[in-house]
């Protein structure tokens, strides 16, 4: 088949079903953001603005590092990516998650890679091994800074602290390795030749890490902004935010684990600021992860338009 010519009628179909769950997750993110409106507004305007702009970017650089997990685990699995387009099927791929489920973004994932080479299982195998990782690390990071600053927090959510000593044997490479061939075999597909490496592994939990302070520092900010003590608040944000994270996760019928976010985060602040004031900070942090996401969208397509080669431009062999 030439350049030219068009593309199969069930791939046609397929990029067209693509674009209408995009544009219905635009909308729904657009809606809660809309739906926010006037807490938001309130809230932001306790705020000065120079704090708000630099705990968006702060998001911003969550959301980047976050990228960089996964693609460190993808790059164990023997599907290097530049970072354009890591960043391309990372970042609009989240945009799923503001559909019901949690397993949005990684079908999303999975069709984004195969335009860049990545086989679809391997997609999935890695968006899976990526969330594992992030999930352990911000739980063992939760049960430090909780247990730490002695929150209610701790008390209410145990049965996710509980998950750190089942995460880190879920960790192990050759225990990881199974629960993906089971994973695949329930799902009917055949197995990724490649295996799971620890050092990717490792260097996911790294980024990993890094992620869960940046996002805290982001809640520490706007904390210390509305009167939070500073000792250990730092501390403190980072394990609530992961913890409150968690559950939103877990609670799958949330687009984006909206309102159980909310909840576990203001109960995790609780010792630092009042009621009203923590779910200040957490009605912020939500509006700034809805502009958050949705910049990190635009930028990434802007990235990855930059970075393709001009039509009959020759790069230069090196």
């Amino acid at each position: 088949m030439t350049p030219d010519a068009p593309a199969p009628p069930r791939r046609g179909a397929a990029r067209w079903v693509r674009r209408a769950l995009g544009l219905l997750a635009v909308g729904l993110l657009l809606a809660a953001a809309w739906s926010q409106r006037a807490a938001l507004a309130d809230a932001a305007g306790r705020i000065d603005a120079g704090r708000l702009v630099l705990a968006g970017l702060l998001v911003l650089l969550g959301l980047w590092t976050n990228m960089l997990s996964w693609r460190a685990v993808l790059a164990g699995l023997g599907s290097p990516l530049a970072l354009p387009a890591a960043a391309r099927v990372y970042l609009v791929a989240q945009i799923g998650k503001y559909l019901p489920g949690s397993l949005w973004p990684v079908l999303a994932q999975a069709e984004l890679g195969r335009e860049h080479g990545v086989p679809r299982v391997r997609s999935g195998v890695a968006a899976v091994a990526a969330l594992v990782v992030g999930l352990v690390v911000g739980a063992v990071l939760a049960a430090a800074a909780l247990g730490a600053t002695a929150t209610g927090a701790a008390r209410e959510y145990w049965w996710v602290l509980l998950a750190v000593p089942v995460g880190l044997v879920a960790l192990a490479p050759p225990v990881l390795q199974r629960l993906l061939d089971l994973a695949l075999r329930l799902a009917r597909r055949d197995a990724d030749p490649h295996r799971v490496e620890g050092a990717a592994l490792l260097r996911g939990a790294w980024w990993s890490a890094v992620t869960w302070v940046v996002f805290g520092a982001h809640v520490a900010l706007l904390a210390d902004a509305l009167g939070a003590d500073g000792r250990l608040l730092l501390v403190l944000c980072t394990g609530a935010y992961a913890v409150a994270w968690t559950v939103g996760f877990l609670v799958v019928v949330a687009p984006a684990g909206a309102g159980a976010r909310e909840g576990a985060l203001v109960l995790a602040l609780a010792p630092v600021l009042e009621r009203a004031d923590a779910l200040a900070v957490a009605l912020l942090s939500r509006g700034l992860m809805l502009v958050g996401d949705l910049l990190a969208v635009g930028l990434a397509l802007l990235g990855h338009r930059a970075s393709r080669p001009r039509p009959g431009h020759r790069r230069t062999p090196p």
